[in-house]
């Protein structure tokens, strides 16, 4: 009789574990299916609930975070602003588990300054990390870049720039660029260089492929404003639009730009993308 009993104890218990098991798993699936972002744990409750292991949940939500990135890169999906809110929030997170994780900063600023244009909350972060790696000529050097290219600041960018350019491995070329900041105005061949940099910090496919085309829009720009500059001394006038260079043999045909927009000329003589070097889905 008391076997009998144990066995349809048994049984049910059996039951009942498959039962919580299976919907476990599915839970456990449709979670890590999921947008990720939305789920970003506070650095109040993630550090100290980490313990000894900071390091490793570090590692943790950049592979995420990558990931991500990553998985709206190959699908050509545009990122909401939410969406960028949380991963601000995830790279503070990072940065506050790992202070000294380069990576992070990094991706800061190729993600945040050119991949969303969110100029603040990228240099909030490379600030914090020239507090704990201020050897690290290239945090400075990327402030000075953000402030002289995308905030038209060029008096913090100077400052960032000089100094970025007293720390070792730092070209010349920053302290020549902050030198000239009052006297120029910004040239392409400057975010040309700045890129190519960017570029010798990844290896990641996804991200190269990026900052190549980004490049290769700033050099057909530069192009275009070196045959402007040619057709003005020779005509004593900019040209009305970039169709005056094909007229005058300056240039056989007007570069196509890789976003998909157009190259068009501004009275200055400088030249702008109408794509804003932005996919049509960003």
């Amino acid at each position: 009789m008391k076997a009998g009993k144990s066995l349809l104890v048994f049984i049910f218990l059996l039951g009942v574990f498959v039962f919580f098991s299976g919907s476990l798993e599915k839970k456990r699936e449709r979670l890590l299916m999921s947008n990720f972002v939305e789920y970003t744990i506070p650095s109040k409750l993630i550090v100290p609930a980490s313990l000894e292991f900071k390091g490793l949940s570090s590692d943790f939500l950049l592979f995420k975070f990558m990931t991500y990135i990553g998985g709206k890169v190959a699908q050509k999906s545009n990122i909401s602003d939410e969406q960028w809110t949380s991963l601000v929030s995830t790279l503070e997170t990072i940065t506050d588990l790992d202070p000294y994780f380069w990576d992070a900063y990094l991706f800061s600023e190729m993600f945040l300054a050119w991949g969303a244009g969110r100029i603040k909350e990228a240099n909030q972060l490379l600030l914090k990390g020239t507090r704990y790696l201020p050897e690290n000529y290239r945090l400075f050097y990327y402030l000075g870049f953000n402030y002289y290219y995308f905030l038209k600041d060029n008096k913090s960018a100077s400052r960032y720039f000089m100094e970025a350019a007293k720390l070792p491995g730092c070209s010349s070329y920053v302290a020549r660029l902050a030198a000239r900041l009052s006297v120029y105005s910004f040239q392409h061949r400057d975010g040309i260089v700045f890129l190519q940099d960017m570029l010798k910090n990844t290896k990641d496919k996804s991200v190269r492929d990026q900052f190549e085309m980004r490049i290769l829009t700033l050099e057909k720009m530069e192009f275009l404003e070196k045959k402007i500059d040619k057709y003005e001394r020779i005509y004593r006038t900019y040209p009305n639009s970039l169709n005056d260079l094909v007229v005058s043999g300056l240039i056989d045909k007007i570069p196509e730009d890789p976003y998909g927009g157009k190259f068009m000329i501004m009275q200055n003589g400088r030249v702008y993308t109408t794509s804003n070097m932005l996919t049509k889905t960003e």
